[in-house]
């Protein structure tokens, strides 16, 4: 069972801390994530300080900028790839059996690779 955080001071906090990670992780300014979701650099760093609640259209846009899950960004999930993961189900639901086979032949083998380090 999923339990979701619907406190508004949280998910304003999670959302503030989630931004700041990624952008930084990614070395963007402020201005720079701003420029890619349509909104001022002031408005991005409301949102990183928490002073202000994210508007809904607006954490869409900063999700989709940063390539990330809503989901993820609001802190109803930890997985950030919600869109890489529903890509990869697409195709994989799209492959030959014969292919996806092969593919899963070759998910393993990254998973042991990655064991082995």
């Amino acid at each position: 069972m999923v339990i979701i955080n619907t406190d508004p001071k949280q998910i304003r906090e999670v959302f503030a801390q989630r931004l700041k990670e990624i952008r930084e992780e990614r070395g963007w300014s402020q201005e720079d994530v701003g420029r890619m979701a349509g909104l001022s650099k002031a408005t991005i760093s409301k949102y990183e300080a928490a002073s202000h609640p994210p508007k809904l259209i607006h954490a869409t846009a900063i999700a989709e900028a940063l390539n990330v899950g809503f989901s993820y960004l609001i802190g109803f999930t930890d997985n950030r790839y919600v869109q890489e993961t529903t890509i990869i189900t697409d195709l994989f639901l799209s492959l030959s059996d014969d292919d996806k086979k092969e593919l899963l032949s070759y998910a393993r083998y990254l998973e042991e690779r990655k064991a082995k380090k």
